[in-house]
């Protein structure tokens, strides 16, 4: 005759084990999370020594309705990895942007994406936000972040050229 073990022991583990697996996959996907309170001194932009608190977007349905509804007067904006108008064979299914990272706060929005088009462009947009409006302020072809972090130097450094109204 053999000893068995209780299985009562090993079904416990074993419970233990999907309970910490399913928690696991409960917890919020860091991609989706949005900074809250980072600095960024827009004198470069705006000509003043302002410095404003910003919150990353990192989609384009974090951006503030305005600002949606600006890029939605043409095309739209597709998401990171979204399908995009990449080149000039438009199907109309598709927006021609590609959104990449955005800067928000309550006074502005910061936006850099990818145009498609006859000849790929990354630009960055950024609007002023007063009264449920966006006002496009300033454009920069070929400049802008290709994340937060990036975005929030280029801003700050002066670097970016404002190539609205060329």
């Amino acid at each position: 005759m053999r000893n068995r073990r209780p299985a009562a022991p090993f079904l416990f583990i074993l419970l233990g084990i999907v309970v910490c697996l399913g928690c696991k996959k409960a917890k919020p996907d860091p991609k989706n999370l949005v900074d809250t309170g980072t600095p960024i001194n827009l004198s470069a932009i705006v000509g003043s020594n302002q410095v404003q608190m910003f919150s990353e977007a990192k989609r384009p349905s974090l951006l503030p309705r305005p600002v949606v509804d600006y890029f939605n007067q043409s095309d739209g904006i597709a998401g990171p990895g979204e399908d995009f108008n990449l080149g000039d064979f438009i199907d109309s299914r598709v927006p021609s942007r590609m959104f990449v990272t955005a800067a928000v706060s309550r006074q502005y929005c910061i936006v850099s994406y990818w145009q498609g088009g006859f000849t790929v462009r990354f630009q960055t947009d950024i609007f002023e936000l007063s009264d449920s409006k966006a006002k496009l302020i300033w454009v920069s072809d070929q400049q802008g972040g290709f994340n937060f972090r990036d975005l929030k130097e280029m801003v700050e450094s002066g670097r970016m050229h404002n190539d609205l109204g060329k």
